[in-house]
């Protein structure tokens, strides 16, 4: 029996995050501890589901992507059903060919082990992931930055979060990637960081996870918006910030580095309330001499030990508050894998 398997790996903002959404810049890696899968197969109606629970039904390709917001539906259900409407938009053909053929026939499940409400971009992990999955099992050719871009409108333009791009672009491109986002609704500007070394990095999460991202984004979308001086300046130097780190990997000065992400941090908190949680987190980091930042939205943090022989010891500190913690894996890209082979 034909299957299609297609995954997209949790991320994290590592700085200029939360920029990215006004207008900053960011750089980001694809973490390969966690992702979702999305699966195809054919059934014997189009068929939605979490995992190998029975979903729901529906009658065609058309109802399936009709009134995607629906609030009646699991969030991963509207997620893949926002997936499939950005998918039929961009190729309407397929669409037309699929209602008089099997293809349109098919069972589309979603499984993930990204920790929820965390800033680890779980949602847009999700929609990566269908996007690939469709593409495979139509046979289309989506680029990397045509992902980025439907998987972008599929959540903010039809299901009203709140986000910029960098999920959805680090997501679709994997490895580390860096993003000049100057230009609202500009996916063309990032590149991989090929051949940069980066410093051991740390995880560390609240296993109750917190609030949706978007929440965290509506206020400071308004103030942006309506021009607020301090939303501005912030953005300014976070664009600074993201320049000076992408010269500091460059020269593999790791110390300057972990500075840049505590002052990210700082400079996040001129612009963002950040809960009591979250500076805990910050806190636990800080009081080893570690570097460290949010991920993304709150309810995670990524930094940099002042010493290898540390990683233990910030382990204990966060497994002893009941925190969850480790040491992340980069999800290589195509690009880096190939770079990392000629050098071998």
């Amino acid at each position: 029996m034909r299957q299609v398997k297609c995954v997209a790996h949790a991320r994290a903002g590592l700085l200029g995050n939360p920029s990215d959404g006004y207008g900053g810049k960011a750089i980001a890696l694809c973490i390969a501890d966690f992702h979702a899968q999305v699966c195809i197969e054919p059934s014997d109606r189009l068929r939605l589901s979490r995992g190998l629970q029975p979903g729901r039904a529906f009658a065609s390709i058309g109802a399936a992507i009709r009134d995607v917001g629906d609030s009646r539906y699991d969030e991963g259900v509207r997620l893949l059903r926002a997936s499939m409407k950005r998918y039929f938009l961009a190729f309407p053909e397929r669409a037309f060919q699929a209602s008089a053929s099997l293809e349109s026939r098919f069972l589309m499940r979603y499984e993930t082990d990204i920790p929820r409400q965390v800033g680890l971009a779980g949602s847009s992990a999700i929609v990566i992931a269908a996007l690939r999955a469709l593409n495979e099992w139509f046979g289309t050719d989506l680029s990397s930055q045509a992902m980025a871009q439907m998987a972008w409108s599929a959540e903010v333009e039809d299901l009203g979060f709140s986000a910029g791009p960098m999920d959805r672009i680090v997501q679709s491109e994997e490895g580390i990637v860096a993003m000049d986002l100057a230009e609202e609704g500009d996916f063309s500007s990032y590149w991989s960081l090929i051949g940069v070394e980066l410093p051991p990095l740390f995880m560390a999460w609240d296993p109750n996870g917190g609030s949706p991202s978007s929440l965290a984004h509506d206020s400071l979308k308004k103030r942006w918006r309506s021009g607020d001086p301090i939303v501005l300046k912030a953005v300014s130097q976070f664009r600074d910030l993201v320049d000076e780190g992408l010269i500091l990997l460059k020269k593999n000065n790791h110390d300057g580095f972990r500075d840049a992400m505590t002052r990210n941090f700082r400079l996040r908190q001129t612009i963002f309330h950040v809960g009591q949680i979250d500076l805990e987190m910050v806190s636990i980091a800080l009081s080893l001499g570690a570097g460290v930042k949010l991920c993304g939205s709150g309810g995670a943090v990524i930094g940099i030990p002042f010493s290898e022989s540390d990683f233990s010891l910030l382990e204990r500190a966060y497994r002893d508050k009941g925190y969850e913690f480790i040491r992340p894996v980069l999800k290589l890209s195509d690009s880096h894998r190939k770079s990392e082979s000629r050098n071998q």
